[in-house]
């Protein structure tokens, strides 16, 4: 009986530190707390109206050429499918030699469906960086960072550049998910306190480590930079000209900052337009939006990982697995993709955008995060639907109904 009421004593301390615990980080900020009870439920990607306030991003959705199928062999749509469908995938789209060839939404999704990206953003944003430089508002990618953070200019982080941030080399702490600064850089309400406020770890541009942080840093310099809201620039200078539909970004608070390294909802179309501008090397239509060498840059293999360019993935390593950081699990691949040009926005757990601008094709999925969600293990295979569909382009006979 004696070591029972030890127990049930022990027991009711550890529930008291745990309620104290709990009140302290409630006080530090509300919102992480509140966030974790009312936000979608771990690893659902359609439950976006959860996640407030929110500010528009408004855009001007273009009609999509579509045609047959006939330039990709059926198996190979079928494969992709399959995959898709195994995977629980809200949109499958497949464009093709100038045309949407495939497309399809599982039940209770359709075309207006917007879902969480997770870290795709993070190459939209990458491509606002360029449109900023080519408006003169950034100097350029060798610039100091901190000409735009000035609470910067007194430690290490002085000597990171643009270019740090956008290629994963910061140099900064590596925030892990489940740290209170973690919670607070994901769902707290002051973000750009928390982000300012992680140090400097090792020299920047010295080792490759994938950070929210960097890609939140690089929205607080748009913003300072040009003057304006995020969601307004994103608008004015890219989303409404590439032919997307009006999107929207989670803020940190009322009128406050945007998350800029995940949760730019929009639809599965608004990321083939996304793709197809890659694609096209900065261009929808007539209008060049972002300069073609900014493409080029973006997509140019970074001196600390030859599979990571501007905020954007390049091709397949030769093994079966793409590292993120240190702290975090990596991606897995079952073999190395059919093309060599292969470029993709990846978000997490199978949010991705695959553009192979040789085959003049583009391939959006989104859906239900592939991932232990214990340990966030990313279970996704980067291979199975971009290499089922090249497949089926190499297989698939030539004919002159092709849109070229």
């Amino acid at each position: 009986m004696q070591v029972l009421r030890w127990v049930g004593k022990a027991v009711l301390a550890i529930m008291l530190l745990l309620l104290v615990v709990l009140i302290g980080f409630y006080a530090a900020d509300p919102a992480v707390i509140r966030r974790l009870v009312t936000g979608p439920a771990m690893g659902v990607v359609d439950q976006t109206s959860r996640n407030q306030p929110q500010e528009a991003v408004p855009g001007l959705a273009a009609p999509i050429p579509s045609a047959p199928q006939m330039t990709i062999e059926p198996a190979a749509i079928a494969a992709a499918e399959a995959y898709a469908n195994e995977t629980q995938s809200v949109a499958l789209l497949i464009w093709h030699r100038g045309a949407l060839r495939y497309e399809k939404y599982w039940p209770g999704y359709d075309q207006d469906t917007r879902t969480d990206p997770f870290s795709a953003h993070k190459s939209v944003m990458g491509l606002l960086v360029g449109a900023a430089i080519a408006d003169g508002v950034i100097k350029s990618v060798d610039e100091p960072a901190a000409n735009y953070l000035p609470e910067w200019r007194n430690d290490a982080r002085k000597d990171i550049t643009i270019q740090d941030l956008l290629q994963m080399s910061s140099g900064l702490d590596i925030v892990s998910f489940g740290s209170w600064k973690g919670l607070r850089l994901t769902l707290g309400s002051d973000l750009t306190e928390v982000a300012l406020s992680v140090p400097a770890e090792r020299p920047p541009g010295s080792e490759f480590q994938y950070l929210n942080l960097n890609s939140q840093l690089l929205g607080i310099i748009l913003q300072r930079a040009t003057g304006k809201r995020y969601a307004q620039y994103l608008s004015e200078r890219l989303w409404s000209r590439i032919g997307a539909p009006t999107a929207y970004l989670w803020l940190d608070r009322d009128g406050g900052m945007p998350r800029t390294f995940c949760c730019l909802y929009t639809t599965a179309r608004g990321w083939l337009q996304v793709g197809l501008l890659i694609k096209n090397r900065g261009r929808f239509e007539d209008d060049q939006v972002v300069p073609a060498q900014w493409i080029a840059d973006m997509t140019t293999p970074a001196a600390t990982n030859a599979n990571y360019g501007y905020q954007i993935w390049l091709g397949s390593p030769s093994g079966q697995e793409r590292r993120y950081n240190d702290k975090t699990v990596k991606a897995y691949h079952s073999e190395p993709f059919e093309a060599e040009d292969v470029i993709f926005i990846d978000g997490f757990g199978g949010q991705r955008v695959y553009v192979v601008p040789s085959q003049d094709l583009v391939i959006v999925r989104t859906g239900r995060v592939v991932a232990d969600l214990n340990t966030f293990e990313n279970n996704w295979d980067d291979a199975r639907i971009p290499n089922a569909i090249l497949r089926g382009i190499a297989r698939a006979p030539k004919t002159t109904t092709d849109t070229d």
